[in-house]
């Protein structure tokens, strides 16, 4: 048997095993080759990429979202802030305002490497890719501070390798251009902390009502557990999150002991910090809102673009005086009636005479739920509150306090239309001079007045002292001095801080200075004063006012019932019982209150009958009393300041009319000539003026001194039960009439039941001549003024004027 040999090495194998053999080592040979060819081609193509992108991508102009700051309002003062406009509510700090301990904090919690690191994380920008492909939307998770902010700042939240990429350089680029404090103090100023606020001003004000200078070691650790994810983290939204704001608490100090931020012993000493629970606010809430809408307009008005408002950091420093301002609000809310008081709005407005800033305002309750300013918006009728620019029509036109106008009700004159009575239909004597007029508000009197100098010259006054020009209803008509034009609570105020002022008319303003963020002054408010009533008529003026206020008769005595003992001056306002005004002023503030009913066109279209259970709901009384809570608060504190001495403009420029043919004496007396004490009117021997009573009071008054018999309570006059204006009857028949309808209180027949004779003359044709025509006018339509034409019986001297430019 032929059998093969054995060799050492085994069997032979053949040729093609061989081949084999060698054909696989060579293939393994040339795949790694094309591996490592692959792999560095892939190192070079990433590092040229990078190169690329750094030699492309710019570092960008910050986006509009990361630079824009709210615009931070504050009261005259400058540092008490009143409120603040913004899209995102940010305040943009200095680093030295930004404590370290807040650094050092956000820096544990965010990037414990960030004072060693190129900008950029190599870990965390791998578990950034891992959470992008996995889709968790996770990817910023782990990036540093420095691209967090480059993110907020310079980038969009879209999460993509493009934006990813352009984060990376951008942040290494910034790491290498920026030191790391100003990093973290712009990545601080930008970042969300919730609750509206953008940045750590705004978050400390937040959660802990200081600012960010304040902050302590706890406050600053919980700010830098918070920023994480506010939703989470915040531990007023529930017991979940209030046990996770703890742990995340724990493991920034943590991360401060271990960046050797602080030692463990204060670690462990650290508790939470009380956190105060999220105030949500609307920046319109509560009767400041008013005040906001009124700085937001005015800066429209200055030229301030509205996106410039939300988002420009303006620092804006008002006119308002926070004293005052909540002297205006407790005074509204402490004398505001209960009673029957549905639906009734109160407008008041203060501003600094010679100035006129806006110290106060109240327009509301609340600007959300009620948009209509009651001190603005409002324009509604002021009754008596105007007479005092008649007044200083009449000094300037050569009259003087002590001339004498018709003091009876009814009035009638030729084209004076429907007669003119007093408030209550009281008469007070056919002639009383202006002091009292003006004490009393007497109606007749003014219109008599009116009528004398013109009632276009009256108008005229009224809006060179600031009643506006295209006020609904002012127009030259005799009864433009009762009041008939609808004006704002801040239009009178404007009016009476000129009276105030002494003649200098100033506008109306609420903005007193704009300044940027950066410091740059965007706008300084610079008063323009003109003078349009000479000083001596003004102290004449001034002092027909303070009578309202200091005499026993004047329809303002209650300020001094109510202790306000500075020197005042003031007028009472009602129309129709469906207004009730208060305005008048000190040397240093003139402030109006308006009490109506409705808003809108329906303002001061409902009668206030019955309000706090006063029939007649008279300026004297709440109007007066919410005027004198307001100015008690807002003067403290001021010093007293005094009226100038009155002028007595024109003297006494009153001449005597003819005697009665009775013999009578000079104002209508008896026979023999009246009465030894020189009574006037008629008066009797204690000198009593139309016959008053032996305690002096004048027409009648009671003991308590309520003019012409009014009650306790302050209303004016005392008007009747239904409310009328001046005492009309129970049917609702203005002027006193009777039932048959007839005005004036005269019969069926136009008889004399009122005092006049039988040809309709008032008072037995007093003034007007046998023909029956008062104020001299003449029967013959010889074209005499009847508004302008001045009586036989009151002729005067007029002087030479000088007139406002």
């Amino acid at each position: 048997m032929d059998d093969q040999p054995i060799t050492e090495t085994g069997p032979k194998r053949g040729p093609r095993y061989r081949t084999t053999q060698k054909r696989r080592g060579w293939r393994r040979f040339v795949g790694w080759k094309a591996f490592l060819l692959y792999f560095l081609g892939l190192i070079l193509l990433g590092v040229g990429a990078v190169v690329f992108a750094f030699a492309t991508i710019d570092v960008p102009e910050p986006n509009d979202f990361s630079t824009s700051e709210a615009t931070i309002v504050y009261y005259d003062d400058g540092e008490t802030e009143l409120g603040r406009f913004s899209a995102e509510n940010r305040e943009v700090l200095d680093s030295e305002a930004i404590p370290e301990s807040l650094k050092l904090a956000v820096v544990a919690a965010e990037d414990r490497s960030f004072y060693e690191n190129p900008g950029f994380s190599v870990s965390g920008i791998t578990r950034a890719a891992i959470d992008q492909i996995r889709g968790t939307g996770a990817g910023g998770g782990g990036s540093t501070i420095t691209q967090q902010y480059v993110k907020n700042y310079y980038l969009t939240q879209d999460q993509t390798w493009s934006r990813k990429l352009q984060e990376i350089v951008i942040a290494v680029k910034i790491d290498q251009d920026i030191d790391k404090d100003q990093i973290i103090t712009n990545y601080l100023n930008t970042i969300w902390f919730g609750r509206g606020a953008y940045g750590v001003q705004t978050a400390s004000q937040a959660y802990f009502d200081v600012n960010a200078s304040d902050l302590d070691l706890a406050q600053s650790a919980a700010l830098a557990a918070i920023l994480r994810s506010p939703a989470r983290y915040d531990p007023t939204a529930g017991d979940a999150n209030a046990e996770r704001f703890e742990q995340r608490f724990r493991y920034v100090l943590d991360g401060m002991v271990t960046t050797g931020a602080i030692d463990q012993q204060t670690a462990d000493e650290t508790d939470p910090p009380e956190v105060l629970a999220e105030q949500r606010q609307n920046r319109y809430g509560g009767p400041n809102g008013y005040l906001m809408m009124m700085v937001r307009d005015e800066l429209r008005a200055l030229g301030f673009e509205e996106s410039e408002i939300e988002t420009g950091g303006l620092r804006v420093v008002t006119s308002f005086n926070e004293q005052a301002q909540e002297a205006a609000v407790r005074a509204v809310d402490e004398e505001r009636p209960t009673e029957n008081a549905e639906r009734v709005h109160i407008g008041l407005a203060a501003l600094r005479p010679g100035d006129g800033g806006v110290v106060a305002l109240y327009g509301g309750p609340d600007a959300v739920e009620q948009s209509f300013n009651d001190a603005v918006d409002a324009r509604v009728q002021p009754g008596s509150t105007v007479k005092p620019f008649t007044l200083a029509a009449g000094l300037e036109e050569g009259f003087s306090l002590n001339s004498r106008f018709a003091g009876n009700s009814p009035f009638e004159a030729e084209g004076l239309g429907p007669p003119v009575n007093n408030q209550g239909n009281v008469s007070y004597g056919w002639s009383v001079d202006l002091l009292q007029s003006t004490e009393r508000s007497i109606n007749t009197a003014f219109v008599d007045l009116t009528r004398n100098v013109n009632s276009q010259t009256v108008m005229d006054a009224m809006v060179r002292a600031g009643i506006p020009e295209d006020s609904p209803g002012l127009e030259a008509n005799p009864r433009v001095t009762l009041g008939i034009a609808s004006v704002s609570a801040l239009d009178m105020a404007e009016a009476y801080g000129t009276l105030a002022a002494q003649g200098v008319h100033t506008d109306a303003y609420t903005v007193s200075e704009v300044v940027h963020a950066s410091g740059e002054v965007r706008y300084e408010r610079e008063v323009e004063a003109r003078r349009v009533f000479e000083p001596d008529v003004m102290a004449d003026v001034t002092y027909a006012l303070t009578q309202v206020v200091d005499s026993w008769r004047g329809t303002g005595r209650t300020v001094r019932e109510h202790g306000f003992d500075r020197p005042a001056a003031a007028k009472t306002g009602t129309h129709q019982d469906l207004t009730s005004w208060f305005a008048g002023y000190t040397p240093q503030l003139a402030t109006s209150v308006a009490y109506f009913r409705g808003e809108g066109a329906e303002a001061g279209t409902e009668a206030l009958t019955g309000v706090g259970g006063m029939e007649n709901f008279a300026g004297g009384g709440y109007p007066a009393r919410t005027w004198t809570a307001f100015m008690n608060a807002a003067h403290e504190g001021l010093p007293v300041e005094e009226f100038p001495e009155r002028a007595n403009v024109n003297g006494f420029t009153q001449a005597s009319p003819p005697r009665s043919d009775t013999g009578g004496d000079q104002w209508g007396g008896d026979q023999s000539g009246g009465n030894q004490s020189g009574g006037e009117n008629g008066g009797d021997e204690s000198g009593d003026e139309n016959g008053g009573d032996e305690s002096g009071d004048e027409n009648g008054g009671d003991e308590s001194g309520d003019e012409n018999g009014g009650d306790e309570s302050g209303d004016e006059n005392g008007g009747d039960e239904s409310g009328d204006e001046n005492g009309g009857d129970e049917s609702g028949d203005e002027n006193g009439g009777d039932e048959s309808g007839d005005e004036s209180g005269g019969d069926e027949s136009g008889g004399d039941d009122s005092g006049t004779d039988e040809t309709g003359d008032e008072n037995g044709d007093a003034w007007g001549d046998q023909g029956g025509n008062q104020n001299g006018g003449d029967q013959n339509g010889d074209g005499t003024d009847t508004d302008s034409a001045v009586s036989p019986s009151r002729q005067v001297h007029r002087l030479p004027l000088r007139r406002a430019a």
